[in-house]
C-alpha cells in the first residue's frame, strides 16, 4: 500500500507556497494545507527536488511556516454527468446556487452535482452486451441535450 506524501510549510507569499515533502509529488497535484480544522486547497505549479511551489485558491490569511499539507496523489478533477449544464460553478466546480450566501467560507466545498437526482435512463445496448472502457451504456436528457453514459476509461476488466 503506498503511503500519502505529506510535507510542511517552508515559505508563503501571497497565494504561493512553499512546501517541504517528504515523498513523491507531481505538477498539477492537489494538495490540502492545514490550518486548524480547516483544509485549502492548492494546486503543485513547480517541483523542485525534495520542494514544491503550490498556489492556494483562497485567502492565505493565518497560514504559517510549519503548517501541515497533504497531498491528494491526483490532479485537479472534474465531474462530467447530467445536471453540469443546467448548473452555474466557479472556477473550482463549487455549485455556485448551493452556496450559503455569496461567497464559500474558507476551505469549503460544494458538490457540483446532485447524484441524489433521479434521470430518465435509456439503454443503448442489452443484457448480456459485452463492453470495454469508453463504450456507451445508455442516455439521459437534460433540457435539449443528450448526455451519452459511458463506461469509464479507466475501468479494466
Amino acid at each position: 500500500m503506498q503511503t500519502q506524501t505529506t510535507g510542511k510549510v517552508r515559505g508563503i507569499i501571497a497565494n504561493l507556497i512553499t512546501i517541504e515533502v517528504d515523498g513523491p509529488v507531481a505538477q498539477n497535484e492537489i494538495c490540502f494545507i492545514h490550518l486548524g480544522d480547516t483544509r485549502l486547497m492548492a494546486e503543485v505549479i513547480k517541483v523542485a527536488g525534495k520542494n514544491a511551489q503550490a498556489q492556494v485558491y483562497e485567502s492565505t490569511r493565518g497560514l504559517r511556516v510549519g503548517d501541515h499539507v497533504t497531498f491528494e496523489g491526483h490532479m485537479l478533477e472534474v465531474n462530467l454527468g447530467p445536471g453540469l449544464l443546467s448548473s452555474n460553478y466557479d472556477g473550482l466546480q463549487n455549485n455556485l446556487a448551493t452556496m450559503e450566501g455569496v461567497f464559500l467560507k474558507r476551505g469549503e466545498y460544494t458538490e457540483p452535482i446532485d447524484r441524489e437526482k433521479k434521470w430518465d435512463f435509456i439503454p443503448l445496448l442489452k443484457k448480456g452486451d459485452t463492453v470495454t472502457a469508453g463504450d456507451w451504456l445508455g442516455q439521459v436528457m437534460e433540457g435539449w441535450m443528450v448526455h451519452r453514459i459511458m463506461v469509464p476509461f479507466m475501468m479494466t476488466d
